[in-house]
């Protein structure tokens, strides 16, 4: 585990929905909440899917599996103004994150890598000011095939100019976790979004940032 911020290591690039920002449980309070307004209930191993998707693909599966009395449109408007509602009065940043990044910007490259859309980010960004920590921000727009397709990871290490093996990916659901190795990176998942038991595909998996601060060195030189 010592070895894996080594030398040839340039950048950490961020999943953020469960791994810098605490939002999971505010995604699923709101969609459920939402949804229930028009009979849907989810089962529990569809949040497995869901977890990490795209809002389009997220609503797709809304409408394939349900029939519901509303348009589209006016769906997504209203669950975008639940989750801003939400964020603006709970949300915050993930345990351990702000102490990890103290120690990470001052060694890598960051880049925030994730399929939310730009108006949810740029409110986030309003509510946590989140841009001003990474080096590089990719949404849902800079790419038309998302997680698990590696794509969003690939374009960030082109913008970059980085290689896949100059760097680690942290993410915490299924689909980004594919993404990422995919993507041919070192992927450490994190826990809590989802059970530990479900995030074998990743490298590493830890309950908190604060299980990797030692690991990462004071100077790479």
């Amino acid at each position: 585990m010592d070895e894996i911020f080594n030398k040839n290591i340039k950048a950490i690039l961020f999943d953020m929905d469960g791994v810098v920002i605490d939002s999971e449980k505010l995604y699923s309070q709101s969609e459920k909440k939402l949804l229930a307004q028009y009979g849907v209930k989810f089962e529990e191993s569809d949040w497995y899917y869901i977890k990490g998707c795209t809002e389009k693909e997220f609503y797709d599966l809304v409408y394939l599996k349900f029939d519901i009395n509303i348009s589209r449109k006016e769906l997504i408007s209203k669950g975008r103004n639940f989750l801003k509602n939400v964020f603006t009065e709970e949300l915050k940043y993930m345990n351990g994150f702000n102490e990890f990044y103290s120690f990470s910007m001052k060694q890598y490259k960051l880049a925030l890598v994730t399929s939310t859309g730009p108006e949810l980010v740029d409110h986030i960004d309003s509510l946590l000011s989140i841009y001003e920590k990474f080096d590089l921000v990719i949404t849902s727009k800079d790419t038309t095939m998302h997680k698990p397709n590696p794509d969003p990871y690939l374009i960030a290490m082109e913008r970059l100019q980085l290689s896949p093996h100059e760097c680690i990916i942290f993410e915490d659901s299924i689909q980004g976790i594919r993404s990422g190795k995919a993507a041919g990176s070192y992927v450490i998942a994190l826990e809590g979004s989802l059970e530990k038991e479900v995030l074998t595909q990743a490298d590493l998996i830890i309950p908190s940032f604060y299980d990797l601060m030692k690991y990462i060195p004071t100077n790479k030189n």
